[in-house]
């Protein structure tokens, strides 16, 4: 076997899996057997993968030619009349022999609730994209030939599959999974199935931190006319479940639920079994929100699982840590008690922000991370609804390489959940073909794994890394791996060993803030300096180091030094003050008119819109509040940044200054240029136009996508048919199905 990549580090798990090449060598020709086995599985996987990128990047020119797919929820099937016994029997057609199949055509699954006679153009894109490489499907075969499935599924949900088989629907599916839009068709969604999670994120230790706190138990009806009825709690209960459904066996997890206090499910990291998935499920269904918001015990003692698991790990205990990323997920819907009147287990000291507490406290736990050997972890904080503080949740996420997402009441989860998703997968850009471990097929053919490999489109000529546009995937059912090796657990573990490598996310330039997206980029890390120039105003600004001020002694201070405070005149200067700014925010020169009661700038006297993008999106804040008359920025982000403060309120400051006004800092001190040269280490969007344009470019939905019928897309559903009529053979009778 070949030794892991450059850039990879092999868990310690291969300790104990090299003792499984010994148990297979006395073995010899067997060993051979297995190997020429796996061999020929990824070949199939490889070559589908390839001609499933190639259809990709032809999308443009073919898509304008699609001819329609049967739907795998239809009954108008042609080819698939026949009776095959190549994939076996299915189990809902009782002693039968046999099944219909169609080794002509693929067929194809669509989202859960997509109306397929009103297909939006990304799904028919993704369906139309995929149309003709049912060529490479048929002539890809294993070792063993066809006895199983072949597939591609899009970030999108769609899912083509070859041989064409029908899907279950009607009064075979549980209620609860029926599809309305599709005749109460199983609901399925390839984005949770192991092989697609098992090929789009390596191994990993990830702690979830929920907040459980009394306001979940509240609605969000002011946004939405009052037509959700949903609370908070159940819109973050659907997330937490839906996203329990994307861990795979090479993954290790624990859950903290926080108010006041504080409960972790175990003392320690749970391997991510099916069953503990399940254990995991229940807890969930459980909890009653109750109590107050504190953020800070809940997050010591997530860090405390990662490292208590390191340790373990360290020390040689098997199954304690993946020894690969860790993330913590955070979720909540409130602010941290100490930016409220809420009760905290921990109150900083008087020359300490709340913001910097917990940052610093973070950061103590990251270099406790690091200094057992491991990486930092990757923190992607998650706030669900408008009157969710976003200010720590957004700082946490640019201080530890993680992004902020927001979750309205409307939003599909897993959809807003795509930074972290998209994040894992962006280290498999080169990965090869990778296995899963053992589950129940969801077509009938019983216990199998699956070989898979993500997808991705071209790398930018910057050198970016293309975005994941899909997984394909080539099952193999364990009744046909026995008959080759009876030595079940053996050669599980050689089968999962192949692809448990770490998967390092190393960003670079552009790629972290791309993936952040307009609404949670980050400022930029500034090096200290006296002063700092900026090309594009020809200004120079100075945060000066002094204790904390009121509003009136900094707009004195600045103006003594023959500056003012700073001022926003374009979004780019907004970047530059959010990356002077401190975590917890520093007064610029913006204050409410007493007479006029707008919002103006202090030296321009220019009005600021209440609409503007400078202002933060937390609906519990308010621009009319007469005691918070100044305004301050602070480092949540380049957008959305500025809040009303009250003026008497003692924080730091930043002046702005013209080149003849600069004073002796700006001359003498050190001075920082930022102009066309400066190597930004977290460069704003505004400048990665180029990266950005040429990613959309590459996954952009094609032009033909947008005009195509649906009925050209997906051909007509047809009668209306029973599992049974659609999926067992002819001369199979109700009777001995059943």
């Amino acid at each position: 076997m070949a030794p892991p990549s450059t850039g990879q580090r092999r868990s310690p798990h291969a300790a104990s899996l090299l003792l499984v090449f010994l148990l297979l060598l006395p073995g010899g020709p067997r060993a051979d057997e297995l190997d020429d086995l796996i061999d020929s599985v990824q070949s199939v996987v490889d070559s589908v993968a390839a001609e499933a990128t190639v259809a990709f990047q032809r999308r443009s020119s073919t898509v304008p030619r699609c001819e329609c797919t049967h739907h795998a929820c239809g009954g108008a099937f042609s080819a698939s009349d026949s009776c095959h016994t190549e994939i076996g029997d299915a189990p809902l057609c009782g002693t039968c022999s046999g099944q219909k199949l169609d080794f002509n055509e693929s067929f194809v699954l669509t989202p859960p609730t997509t109306d397929v006679s009103d297909l939006t153009p990304d799904v028919k894109d993704a369906i139309c994209m995929y149309r003709g490489i049912d060529e490479t499907f048929a002539g890809a075969k294993d070792s063993f030939g066809v006895r199983a499935w072949t597939y591609v599924a899009s970030t999108d949900g769609v899912m083509r599959t070859w041989p064409g088989h029908a899907h279950e629907r009607g009064a075979d599916v549980d209620p609860d999974l029926a599809d309305a839009n599709l005749r109460g068709c199983r609901k399925y969604d390839p984005r949770f199935r192991p092989w697609y999670v098992a090929a789009t994120s390596g191994p990993k230790d990830v702690v979830l931190v929920i907040d459980t706190s009394g306001s979940m138990r509240e609605r969000d009806n002011f946004l939405f006319g009052g037509g959700d009825t949903r609370t908070r709690w159940d819109i973050v209960k659907v997330a937490i479940l839906s996203l329990l459904d994307t861990f795979s066996i090479n993954d290790y997890i624990n859950m903290v639920e926080f108010n006041s206090e504080v409960k972790s499910l175990v003392t320690e990291l749970l391997h991510a079994t099916p069953d503990n998935i399940v254990l995991l499920k229940d807890v969930v269904e459980g909890i009653e929100p109750s109590g107050g918001t504190d953020f800070r015990p809940a997050l010591e003692v997530a860090f405390d699982h990662l490292i208590t698991a390191t340790n373990r790990s360290l020390s040689g205990e098997e199954f304690a840590s993946s020894n690969c990323q860790k993330i913590i997920l955070f979720m909540t819907d409130g602010e941290d008690c100490t930016l409220s009147d809420q009760p905290c287990k921990f109150t900083p000291p008087d020359n300490v922000t709340a913001v910097d507490s917990l940052l610093d406290l973070l950061e103590t736990k990251q270099q406790e991370l690091e200094a057992l050997g491991s990486q930092r972890a990757h923190i992607f904080p998650i706030s669900f609804g408008f009157e969710a503080d976003d200010e720590i949740p957004k700082e946490m996420a640019c201080a530890n390489e993680g992004v902020w997402a927001r979750i309205l009441p409307e939003d599909d989860p897993l959809r807003d959940l795509n930074a972290y998703t998209a994040y894992l997968a962006s280290g498999r850009g080169d990965a090869g073909v990778i296995w899963t471990g053992t589950y129940e097929d969801e077509f009938g053919l019983g216990k199998v794994i699956t070989a898979a490999k993500p997808i991705f489109s071209p790398k930018t000529a910057s050198g970016e890394n293309g975005s994941l546009v899909g997984v394909v995937g080539h099952d193999v059912r364990l009744e046909d791996i026995n008959k080759v090796a009876p030595e079940f657990l053996t050669v599980i573990r050689r089968f999962i060993q192949r692809g448990f490598s770490c998967i390092e996310s190393n960003f670079t330039g552009c790629g972290l803030q791309l993936l952040r997206g307009e609404a949670a980029q980050c400022p930029e890390r500034l090096k200290p300096a006296d002063c700092y120039f900026f090309e594009t105003t020809g200004d120079f600004y100075t945060a000066p180091q002094t204790d904390p001020v009121s509003f009136a002694e900094a707009e004195q201070f600045c103006k003594g030094q023959g500056g003012i405070l700073a001022e926003i005149d374009e979004p780019s200067e907004e970047d530059l003050l959010a990356a002077m700014a401190t975590n917890a925010g520093s007064w610029i020169g913006l204050t409410r008119d007493r007479e006029s009661m707008e919002w103006m700038w202090r030296s321009s006297n220019e009005t600021v819109d209440r609409r503007s993008e400078i202002w933060v999106l937390t609906e519990g804040v308010s621009l009319t509040n007469p005691r918070q008359m100044c305004a301050t920025i602070d480092r949540r982000g380049v957008r959305h940044n500025v809040h009303p403060t009250a003026c008497e309120m003692r924080t730091h400051f930043i002046c702005e200054f013209t080149e003849e006004q600069a004073p002796a800092v700006c001359k003498n001190g050190t001075v920082i240029r930022i102009d066309s040269e400066y190597e930004y280490a977290v460069p704003p969007l505004s400048t990665c136009r180029f990266e950005e344009e040429q990613l959309q470019a590459a996954t952009a939905i094609s032009p033909a996508a947008q005009i195509l019928n649906s009925s050209q897309v997906i051909c007509d559903l047809g009668d209306e048919l029973t599992t049974f009529e659609a999926r067992c053979c002819d001369n199979c009778t109700a009777q001995e199905g059943s």
